[in-house]
């Protein structure tokens, strides 16, 4: 373990942070400075940690630390420790030599927060059950749905509910156009009036979506759905690495629910998502606030959900006392 040296993030180090994460077994785009540099400079007390061994690179691990309070992701959908190699053995020694850094350095509470597995090129939980050997515990455990683009093969609609297959073939019928498109600026009224509905506050601002937009141009993909040039809804893809998509915003103009615009939208992303050799779909979690239960779930949601071919992942945060 002498021989894993911990390192702060320093700004000269993007491009090999970066090319790391696109190389790693879990990496997604919420790893990259990239990503997390959209955020204004004073919004996270960012705490970056490069894993050291023989001056390679052997885990990198984004993430905060404030009064003594280490989470990881800041600002982001995912986070954790990201590793290339994710054996047994090498994962013990970098979740060991990370806590003896927190002893080392005042830190007293961590959050983890993984994306599904699903999204690891290797499918493994070595990382997971390491970080509970260690005195790890769940602290969160959230509910996603996912469509494995692969099983539903050449004619995925044959593989949805009745009600979905019907619900696309009348968008068909109600000569729906989706097109792929950079304007947030109309997109985003109908997002924030969604989100209004429901309850809940947008996550990015549509500066901060554009800012988004320039600085990864390919891993923002936003579908729009038309119906004789009216904008109906839409939905904001990010392509989080070559394997999983996660559908970040899906919205609708209820005044066109009669068309069924969402159902046709995600067949056609699901369509998109199949051609261009991605192999999952992540259409978000579906928790709900409650006091009683912090598990509670929109089960009309998941219905919806479930009925294009999603089936139920967990989003796991992992919390330790130091």
């Amino acid at each position: 373990m002498n021989d894993i040296i911990i390192e702060k993030y320093r700004d000269e180090l993007k491009e090999k942070w970066d090319n790391f994460v696109d190389k790693a077994n879990n990496g997604t785009i919420f790893h990259k400075i990239q990503f997390l540099n959209y955020h204004p400079e004073n919004r996270f007390d960012f705490h970056h940690l490069i894993f050291q061994k023989d001056s390679a690179t052997a885990a990198l691990l984004p993430g905060m630390l404030n009064k003594g309070i280490y989470k990881s992701p800041a600002g982001a959908s995912f986070g954790g420790i990201v590793m290339d190699d994710m054996s047994f053995r090498k994962t013990d020694i970098i979740v060991k030599k990370f806590l003896e850094y927190c002893r080392n350095n005042g830190i007293k509470d961590v959050y983890f927060t993984f994306p599904p597995m699903v999204y690891l090129k290797e499918m493994n939980k070595n990382l997971e059950y390491v970080l509970l050997y260690n005195g790890f515990s769940y602290s969160t455990n959230m509910y996603t749905s996912i469509i494995n683009l692969s099983q539903l093969g050449e004619t995925p609609l044959k593989n949805f509910h009745q009600n979905a297959r019907n619900a696309i073939r009348k968008g068909t019928k109600s000569d729906l156009e989706i097109k792929l498109s950079e304007d947030y600026k109309t997109f985003y009224p109908i997002l924030l009036k969604n989100k209004e509905k429901f309850k809940v506050s947008v996550t990015h601002s549509l500066d901060e979506l554009k800012k988004l937009n320039n600085l990864l141009p390919d891993t923002l993909k936003l579908f729009l759905v038309y119906r004789k040039g009216i904008l109906l809804g839409g939905s904001l893809i990010f392509v989080c690495n070559e394997r999983a998509l996660l559908a970040f915003y899906i919205a609708l103009d209820y005044d066109y629910q009669e068309y069924r615009p969402i159902n046709y939208l995600l067949y056609e992303i699901i369509k998109w998502g199949q051609k261009n050799g991605f192999k999952y779909l992540d259409l978000g979690v579906n928790q709900e606030e409650s006091k009683d239960n912090s598990m509670e779930v929109n089960r009309g949601l998941i219905s919806f959900k479930s009925s294009m071919g999603a089936q139920g992942f967990f989003r796991n945060q992992l919390y330790r006392k130091i």
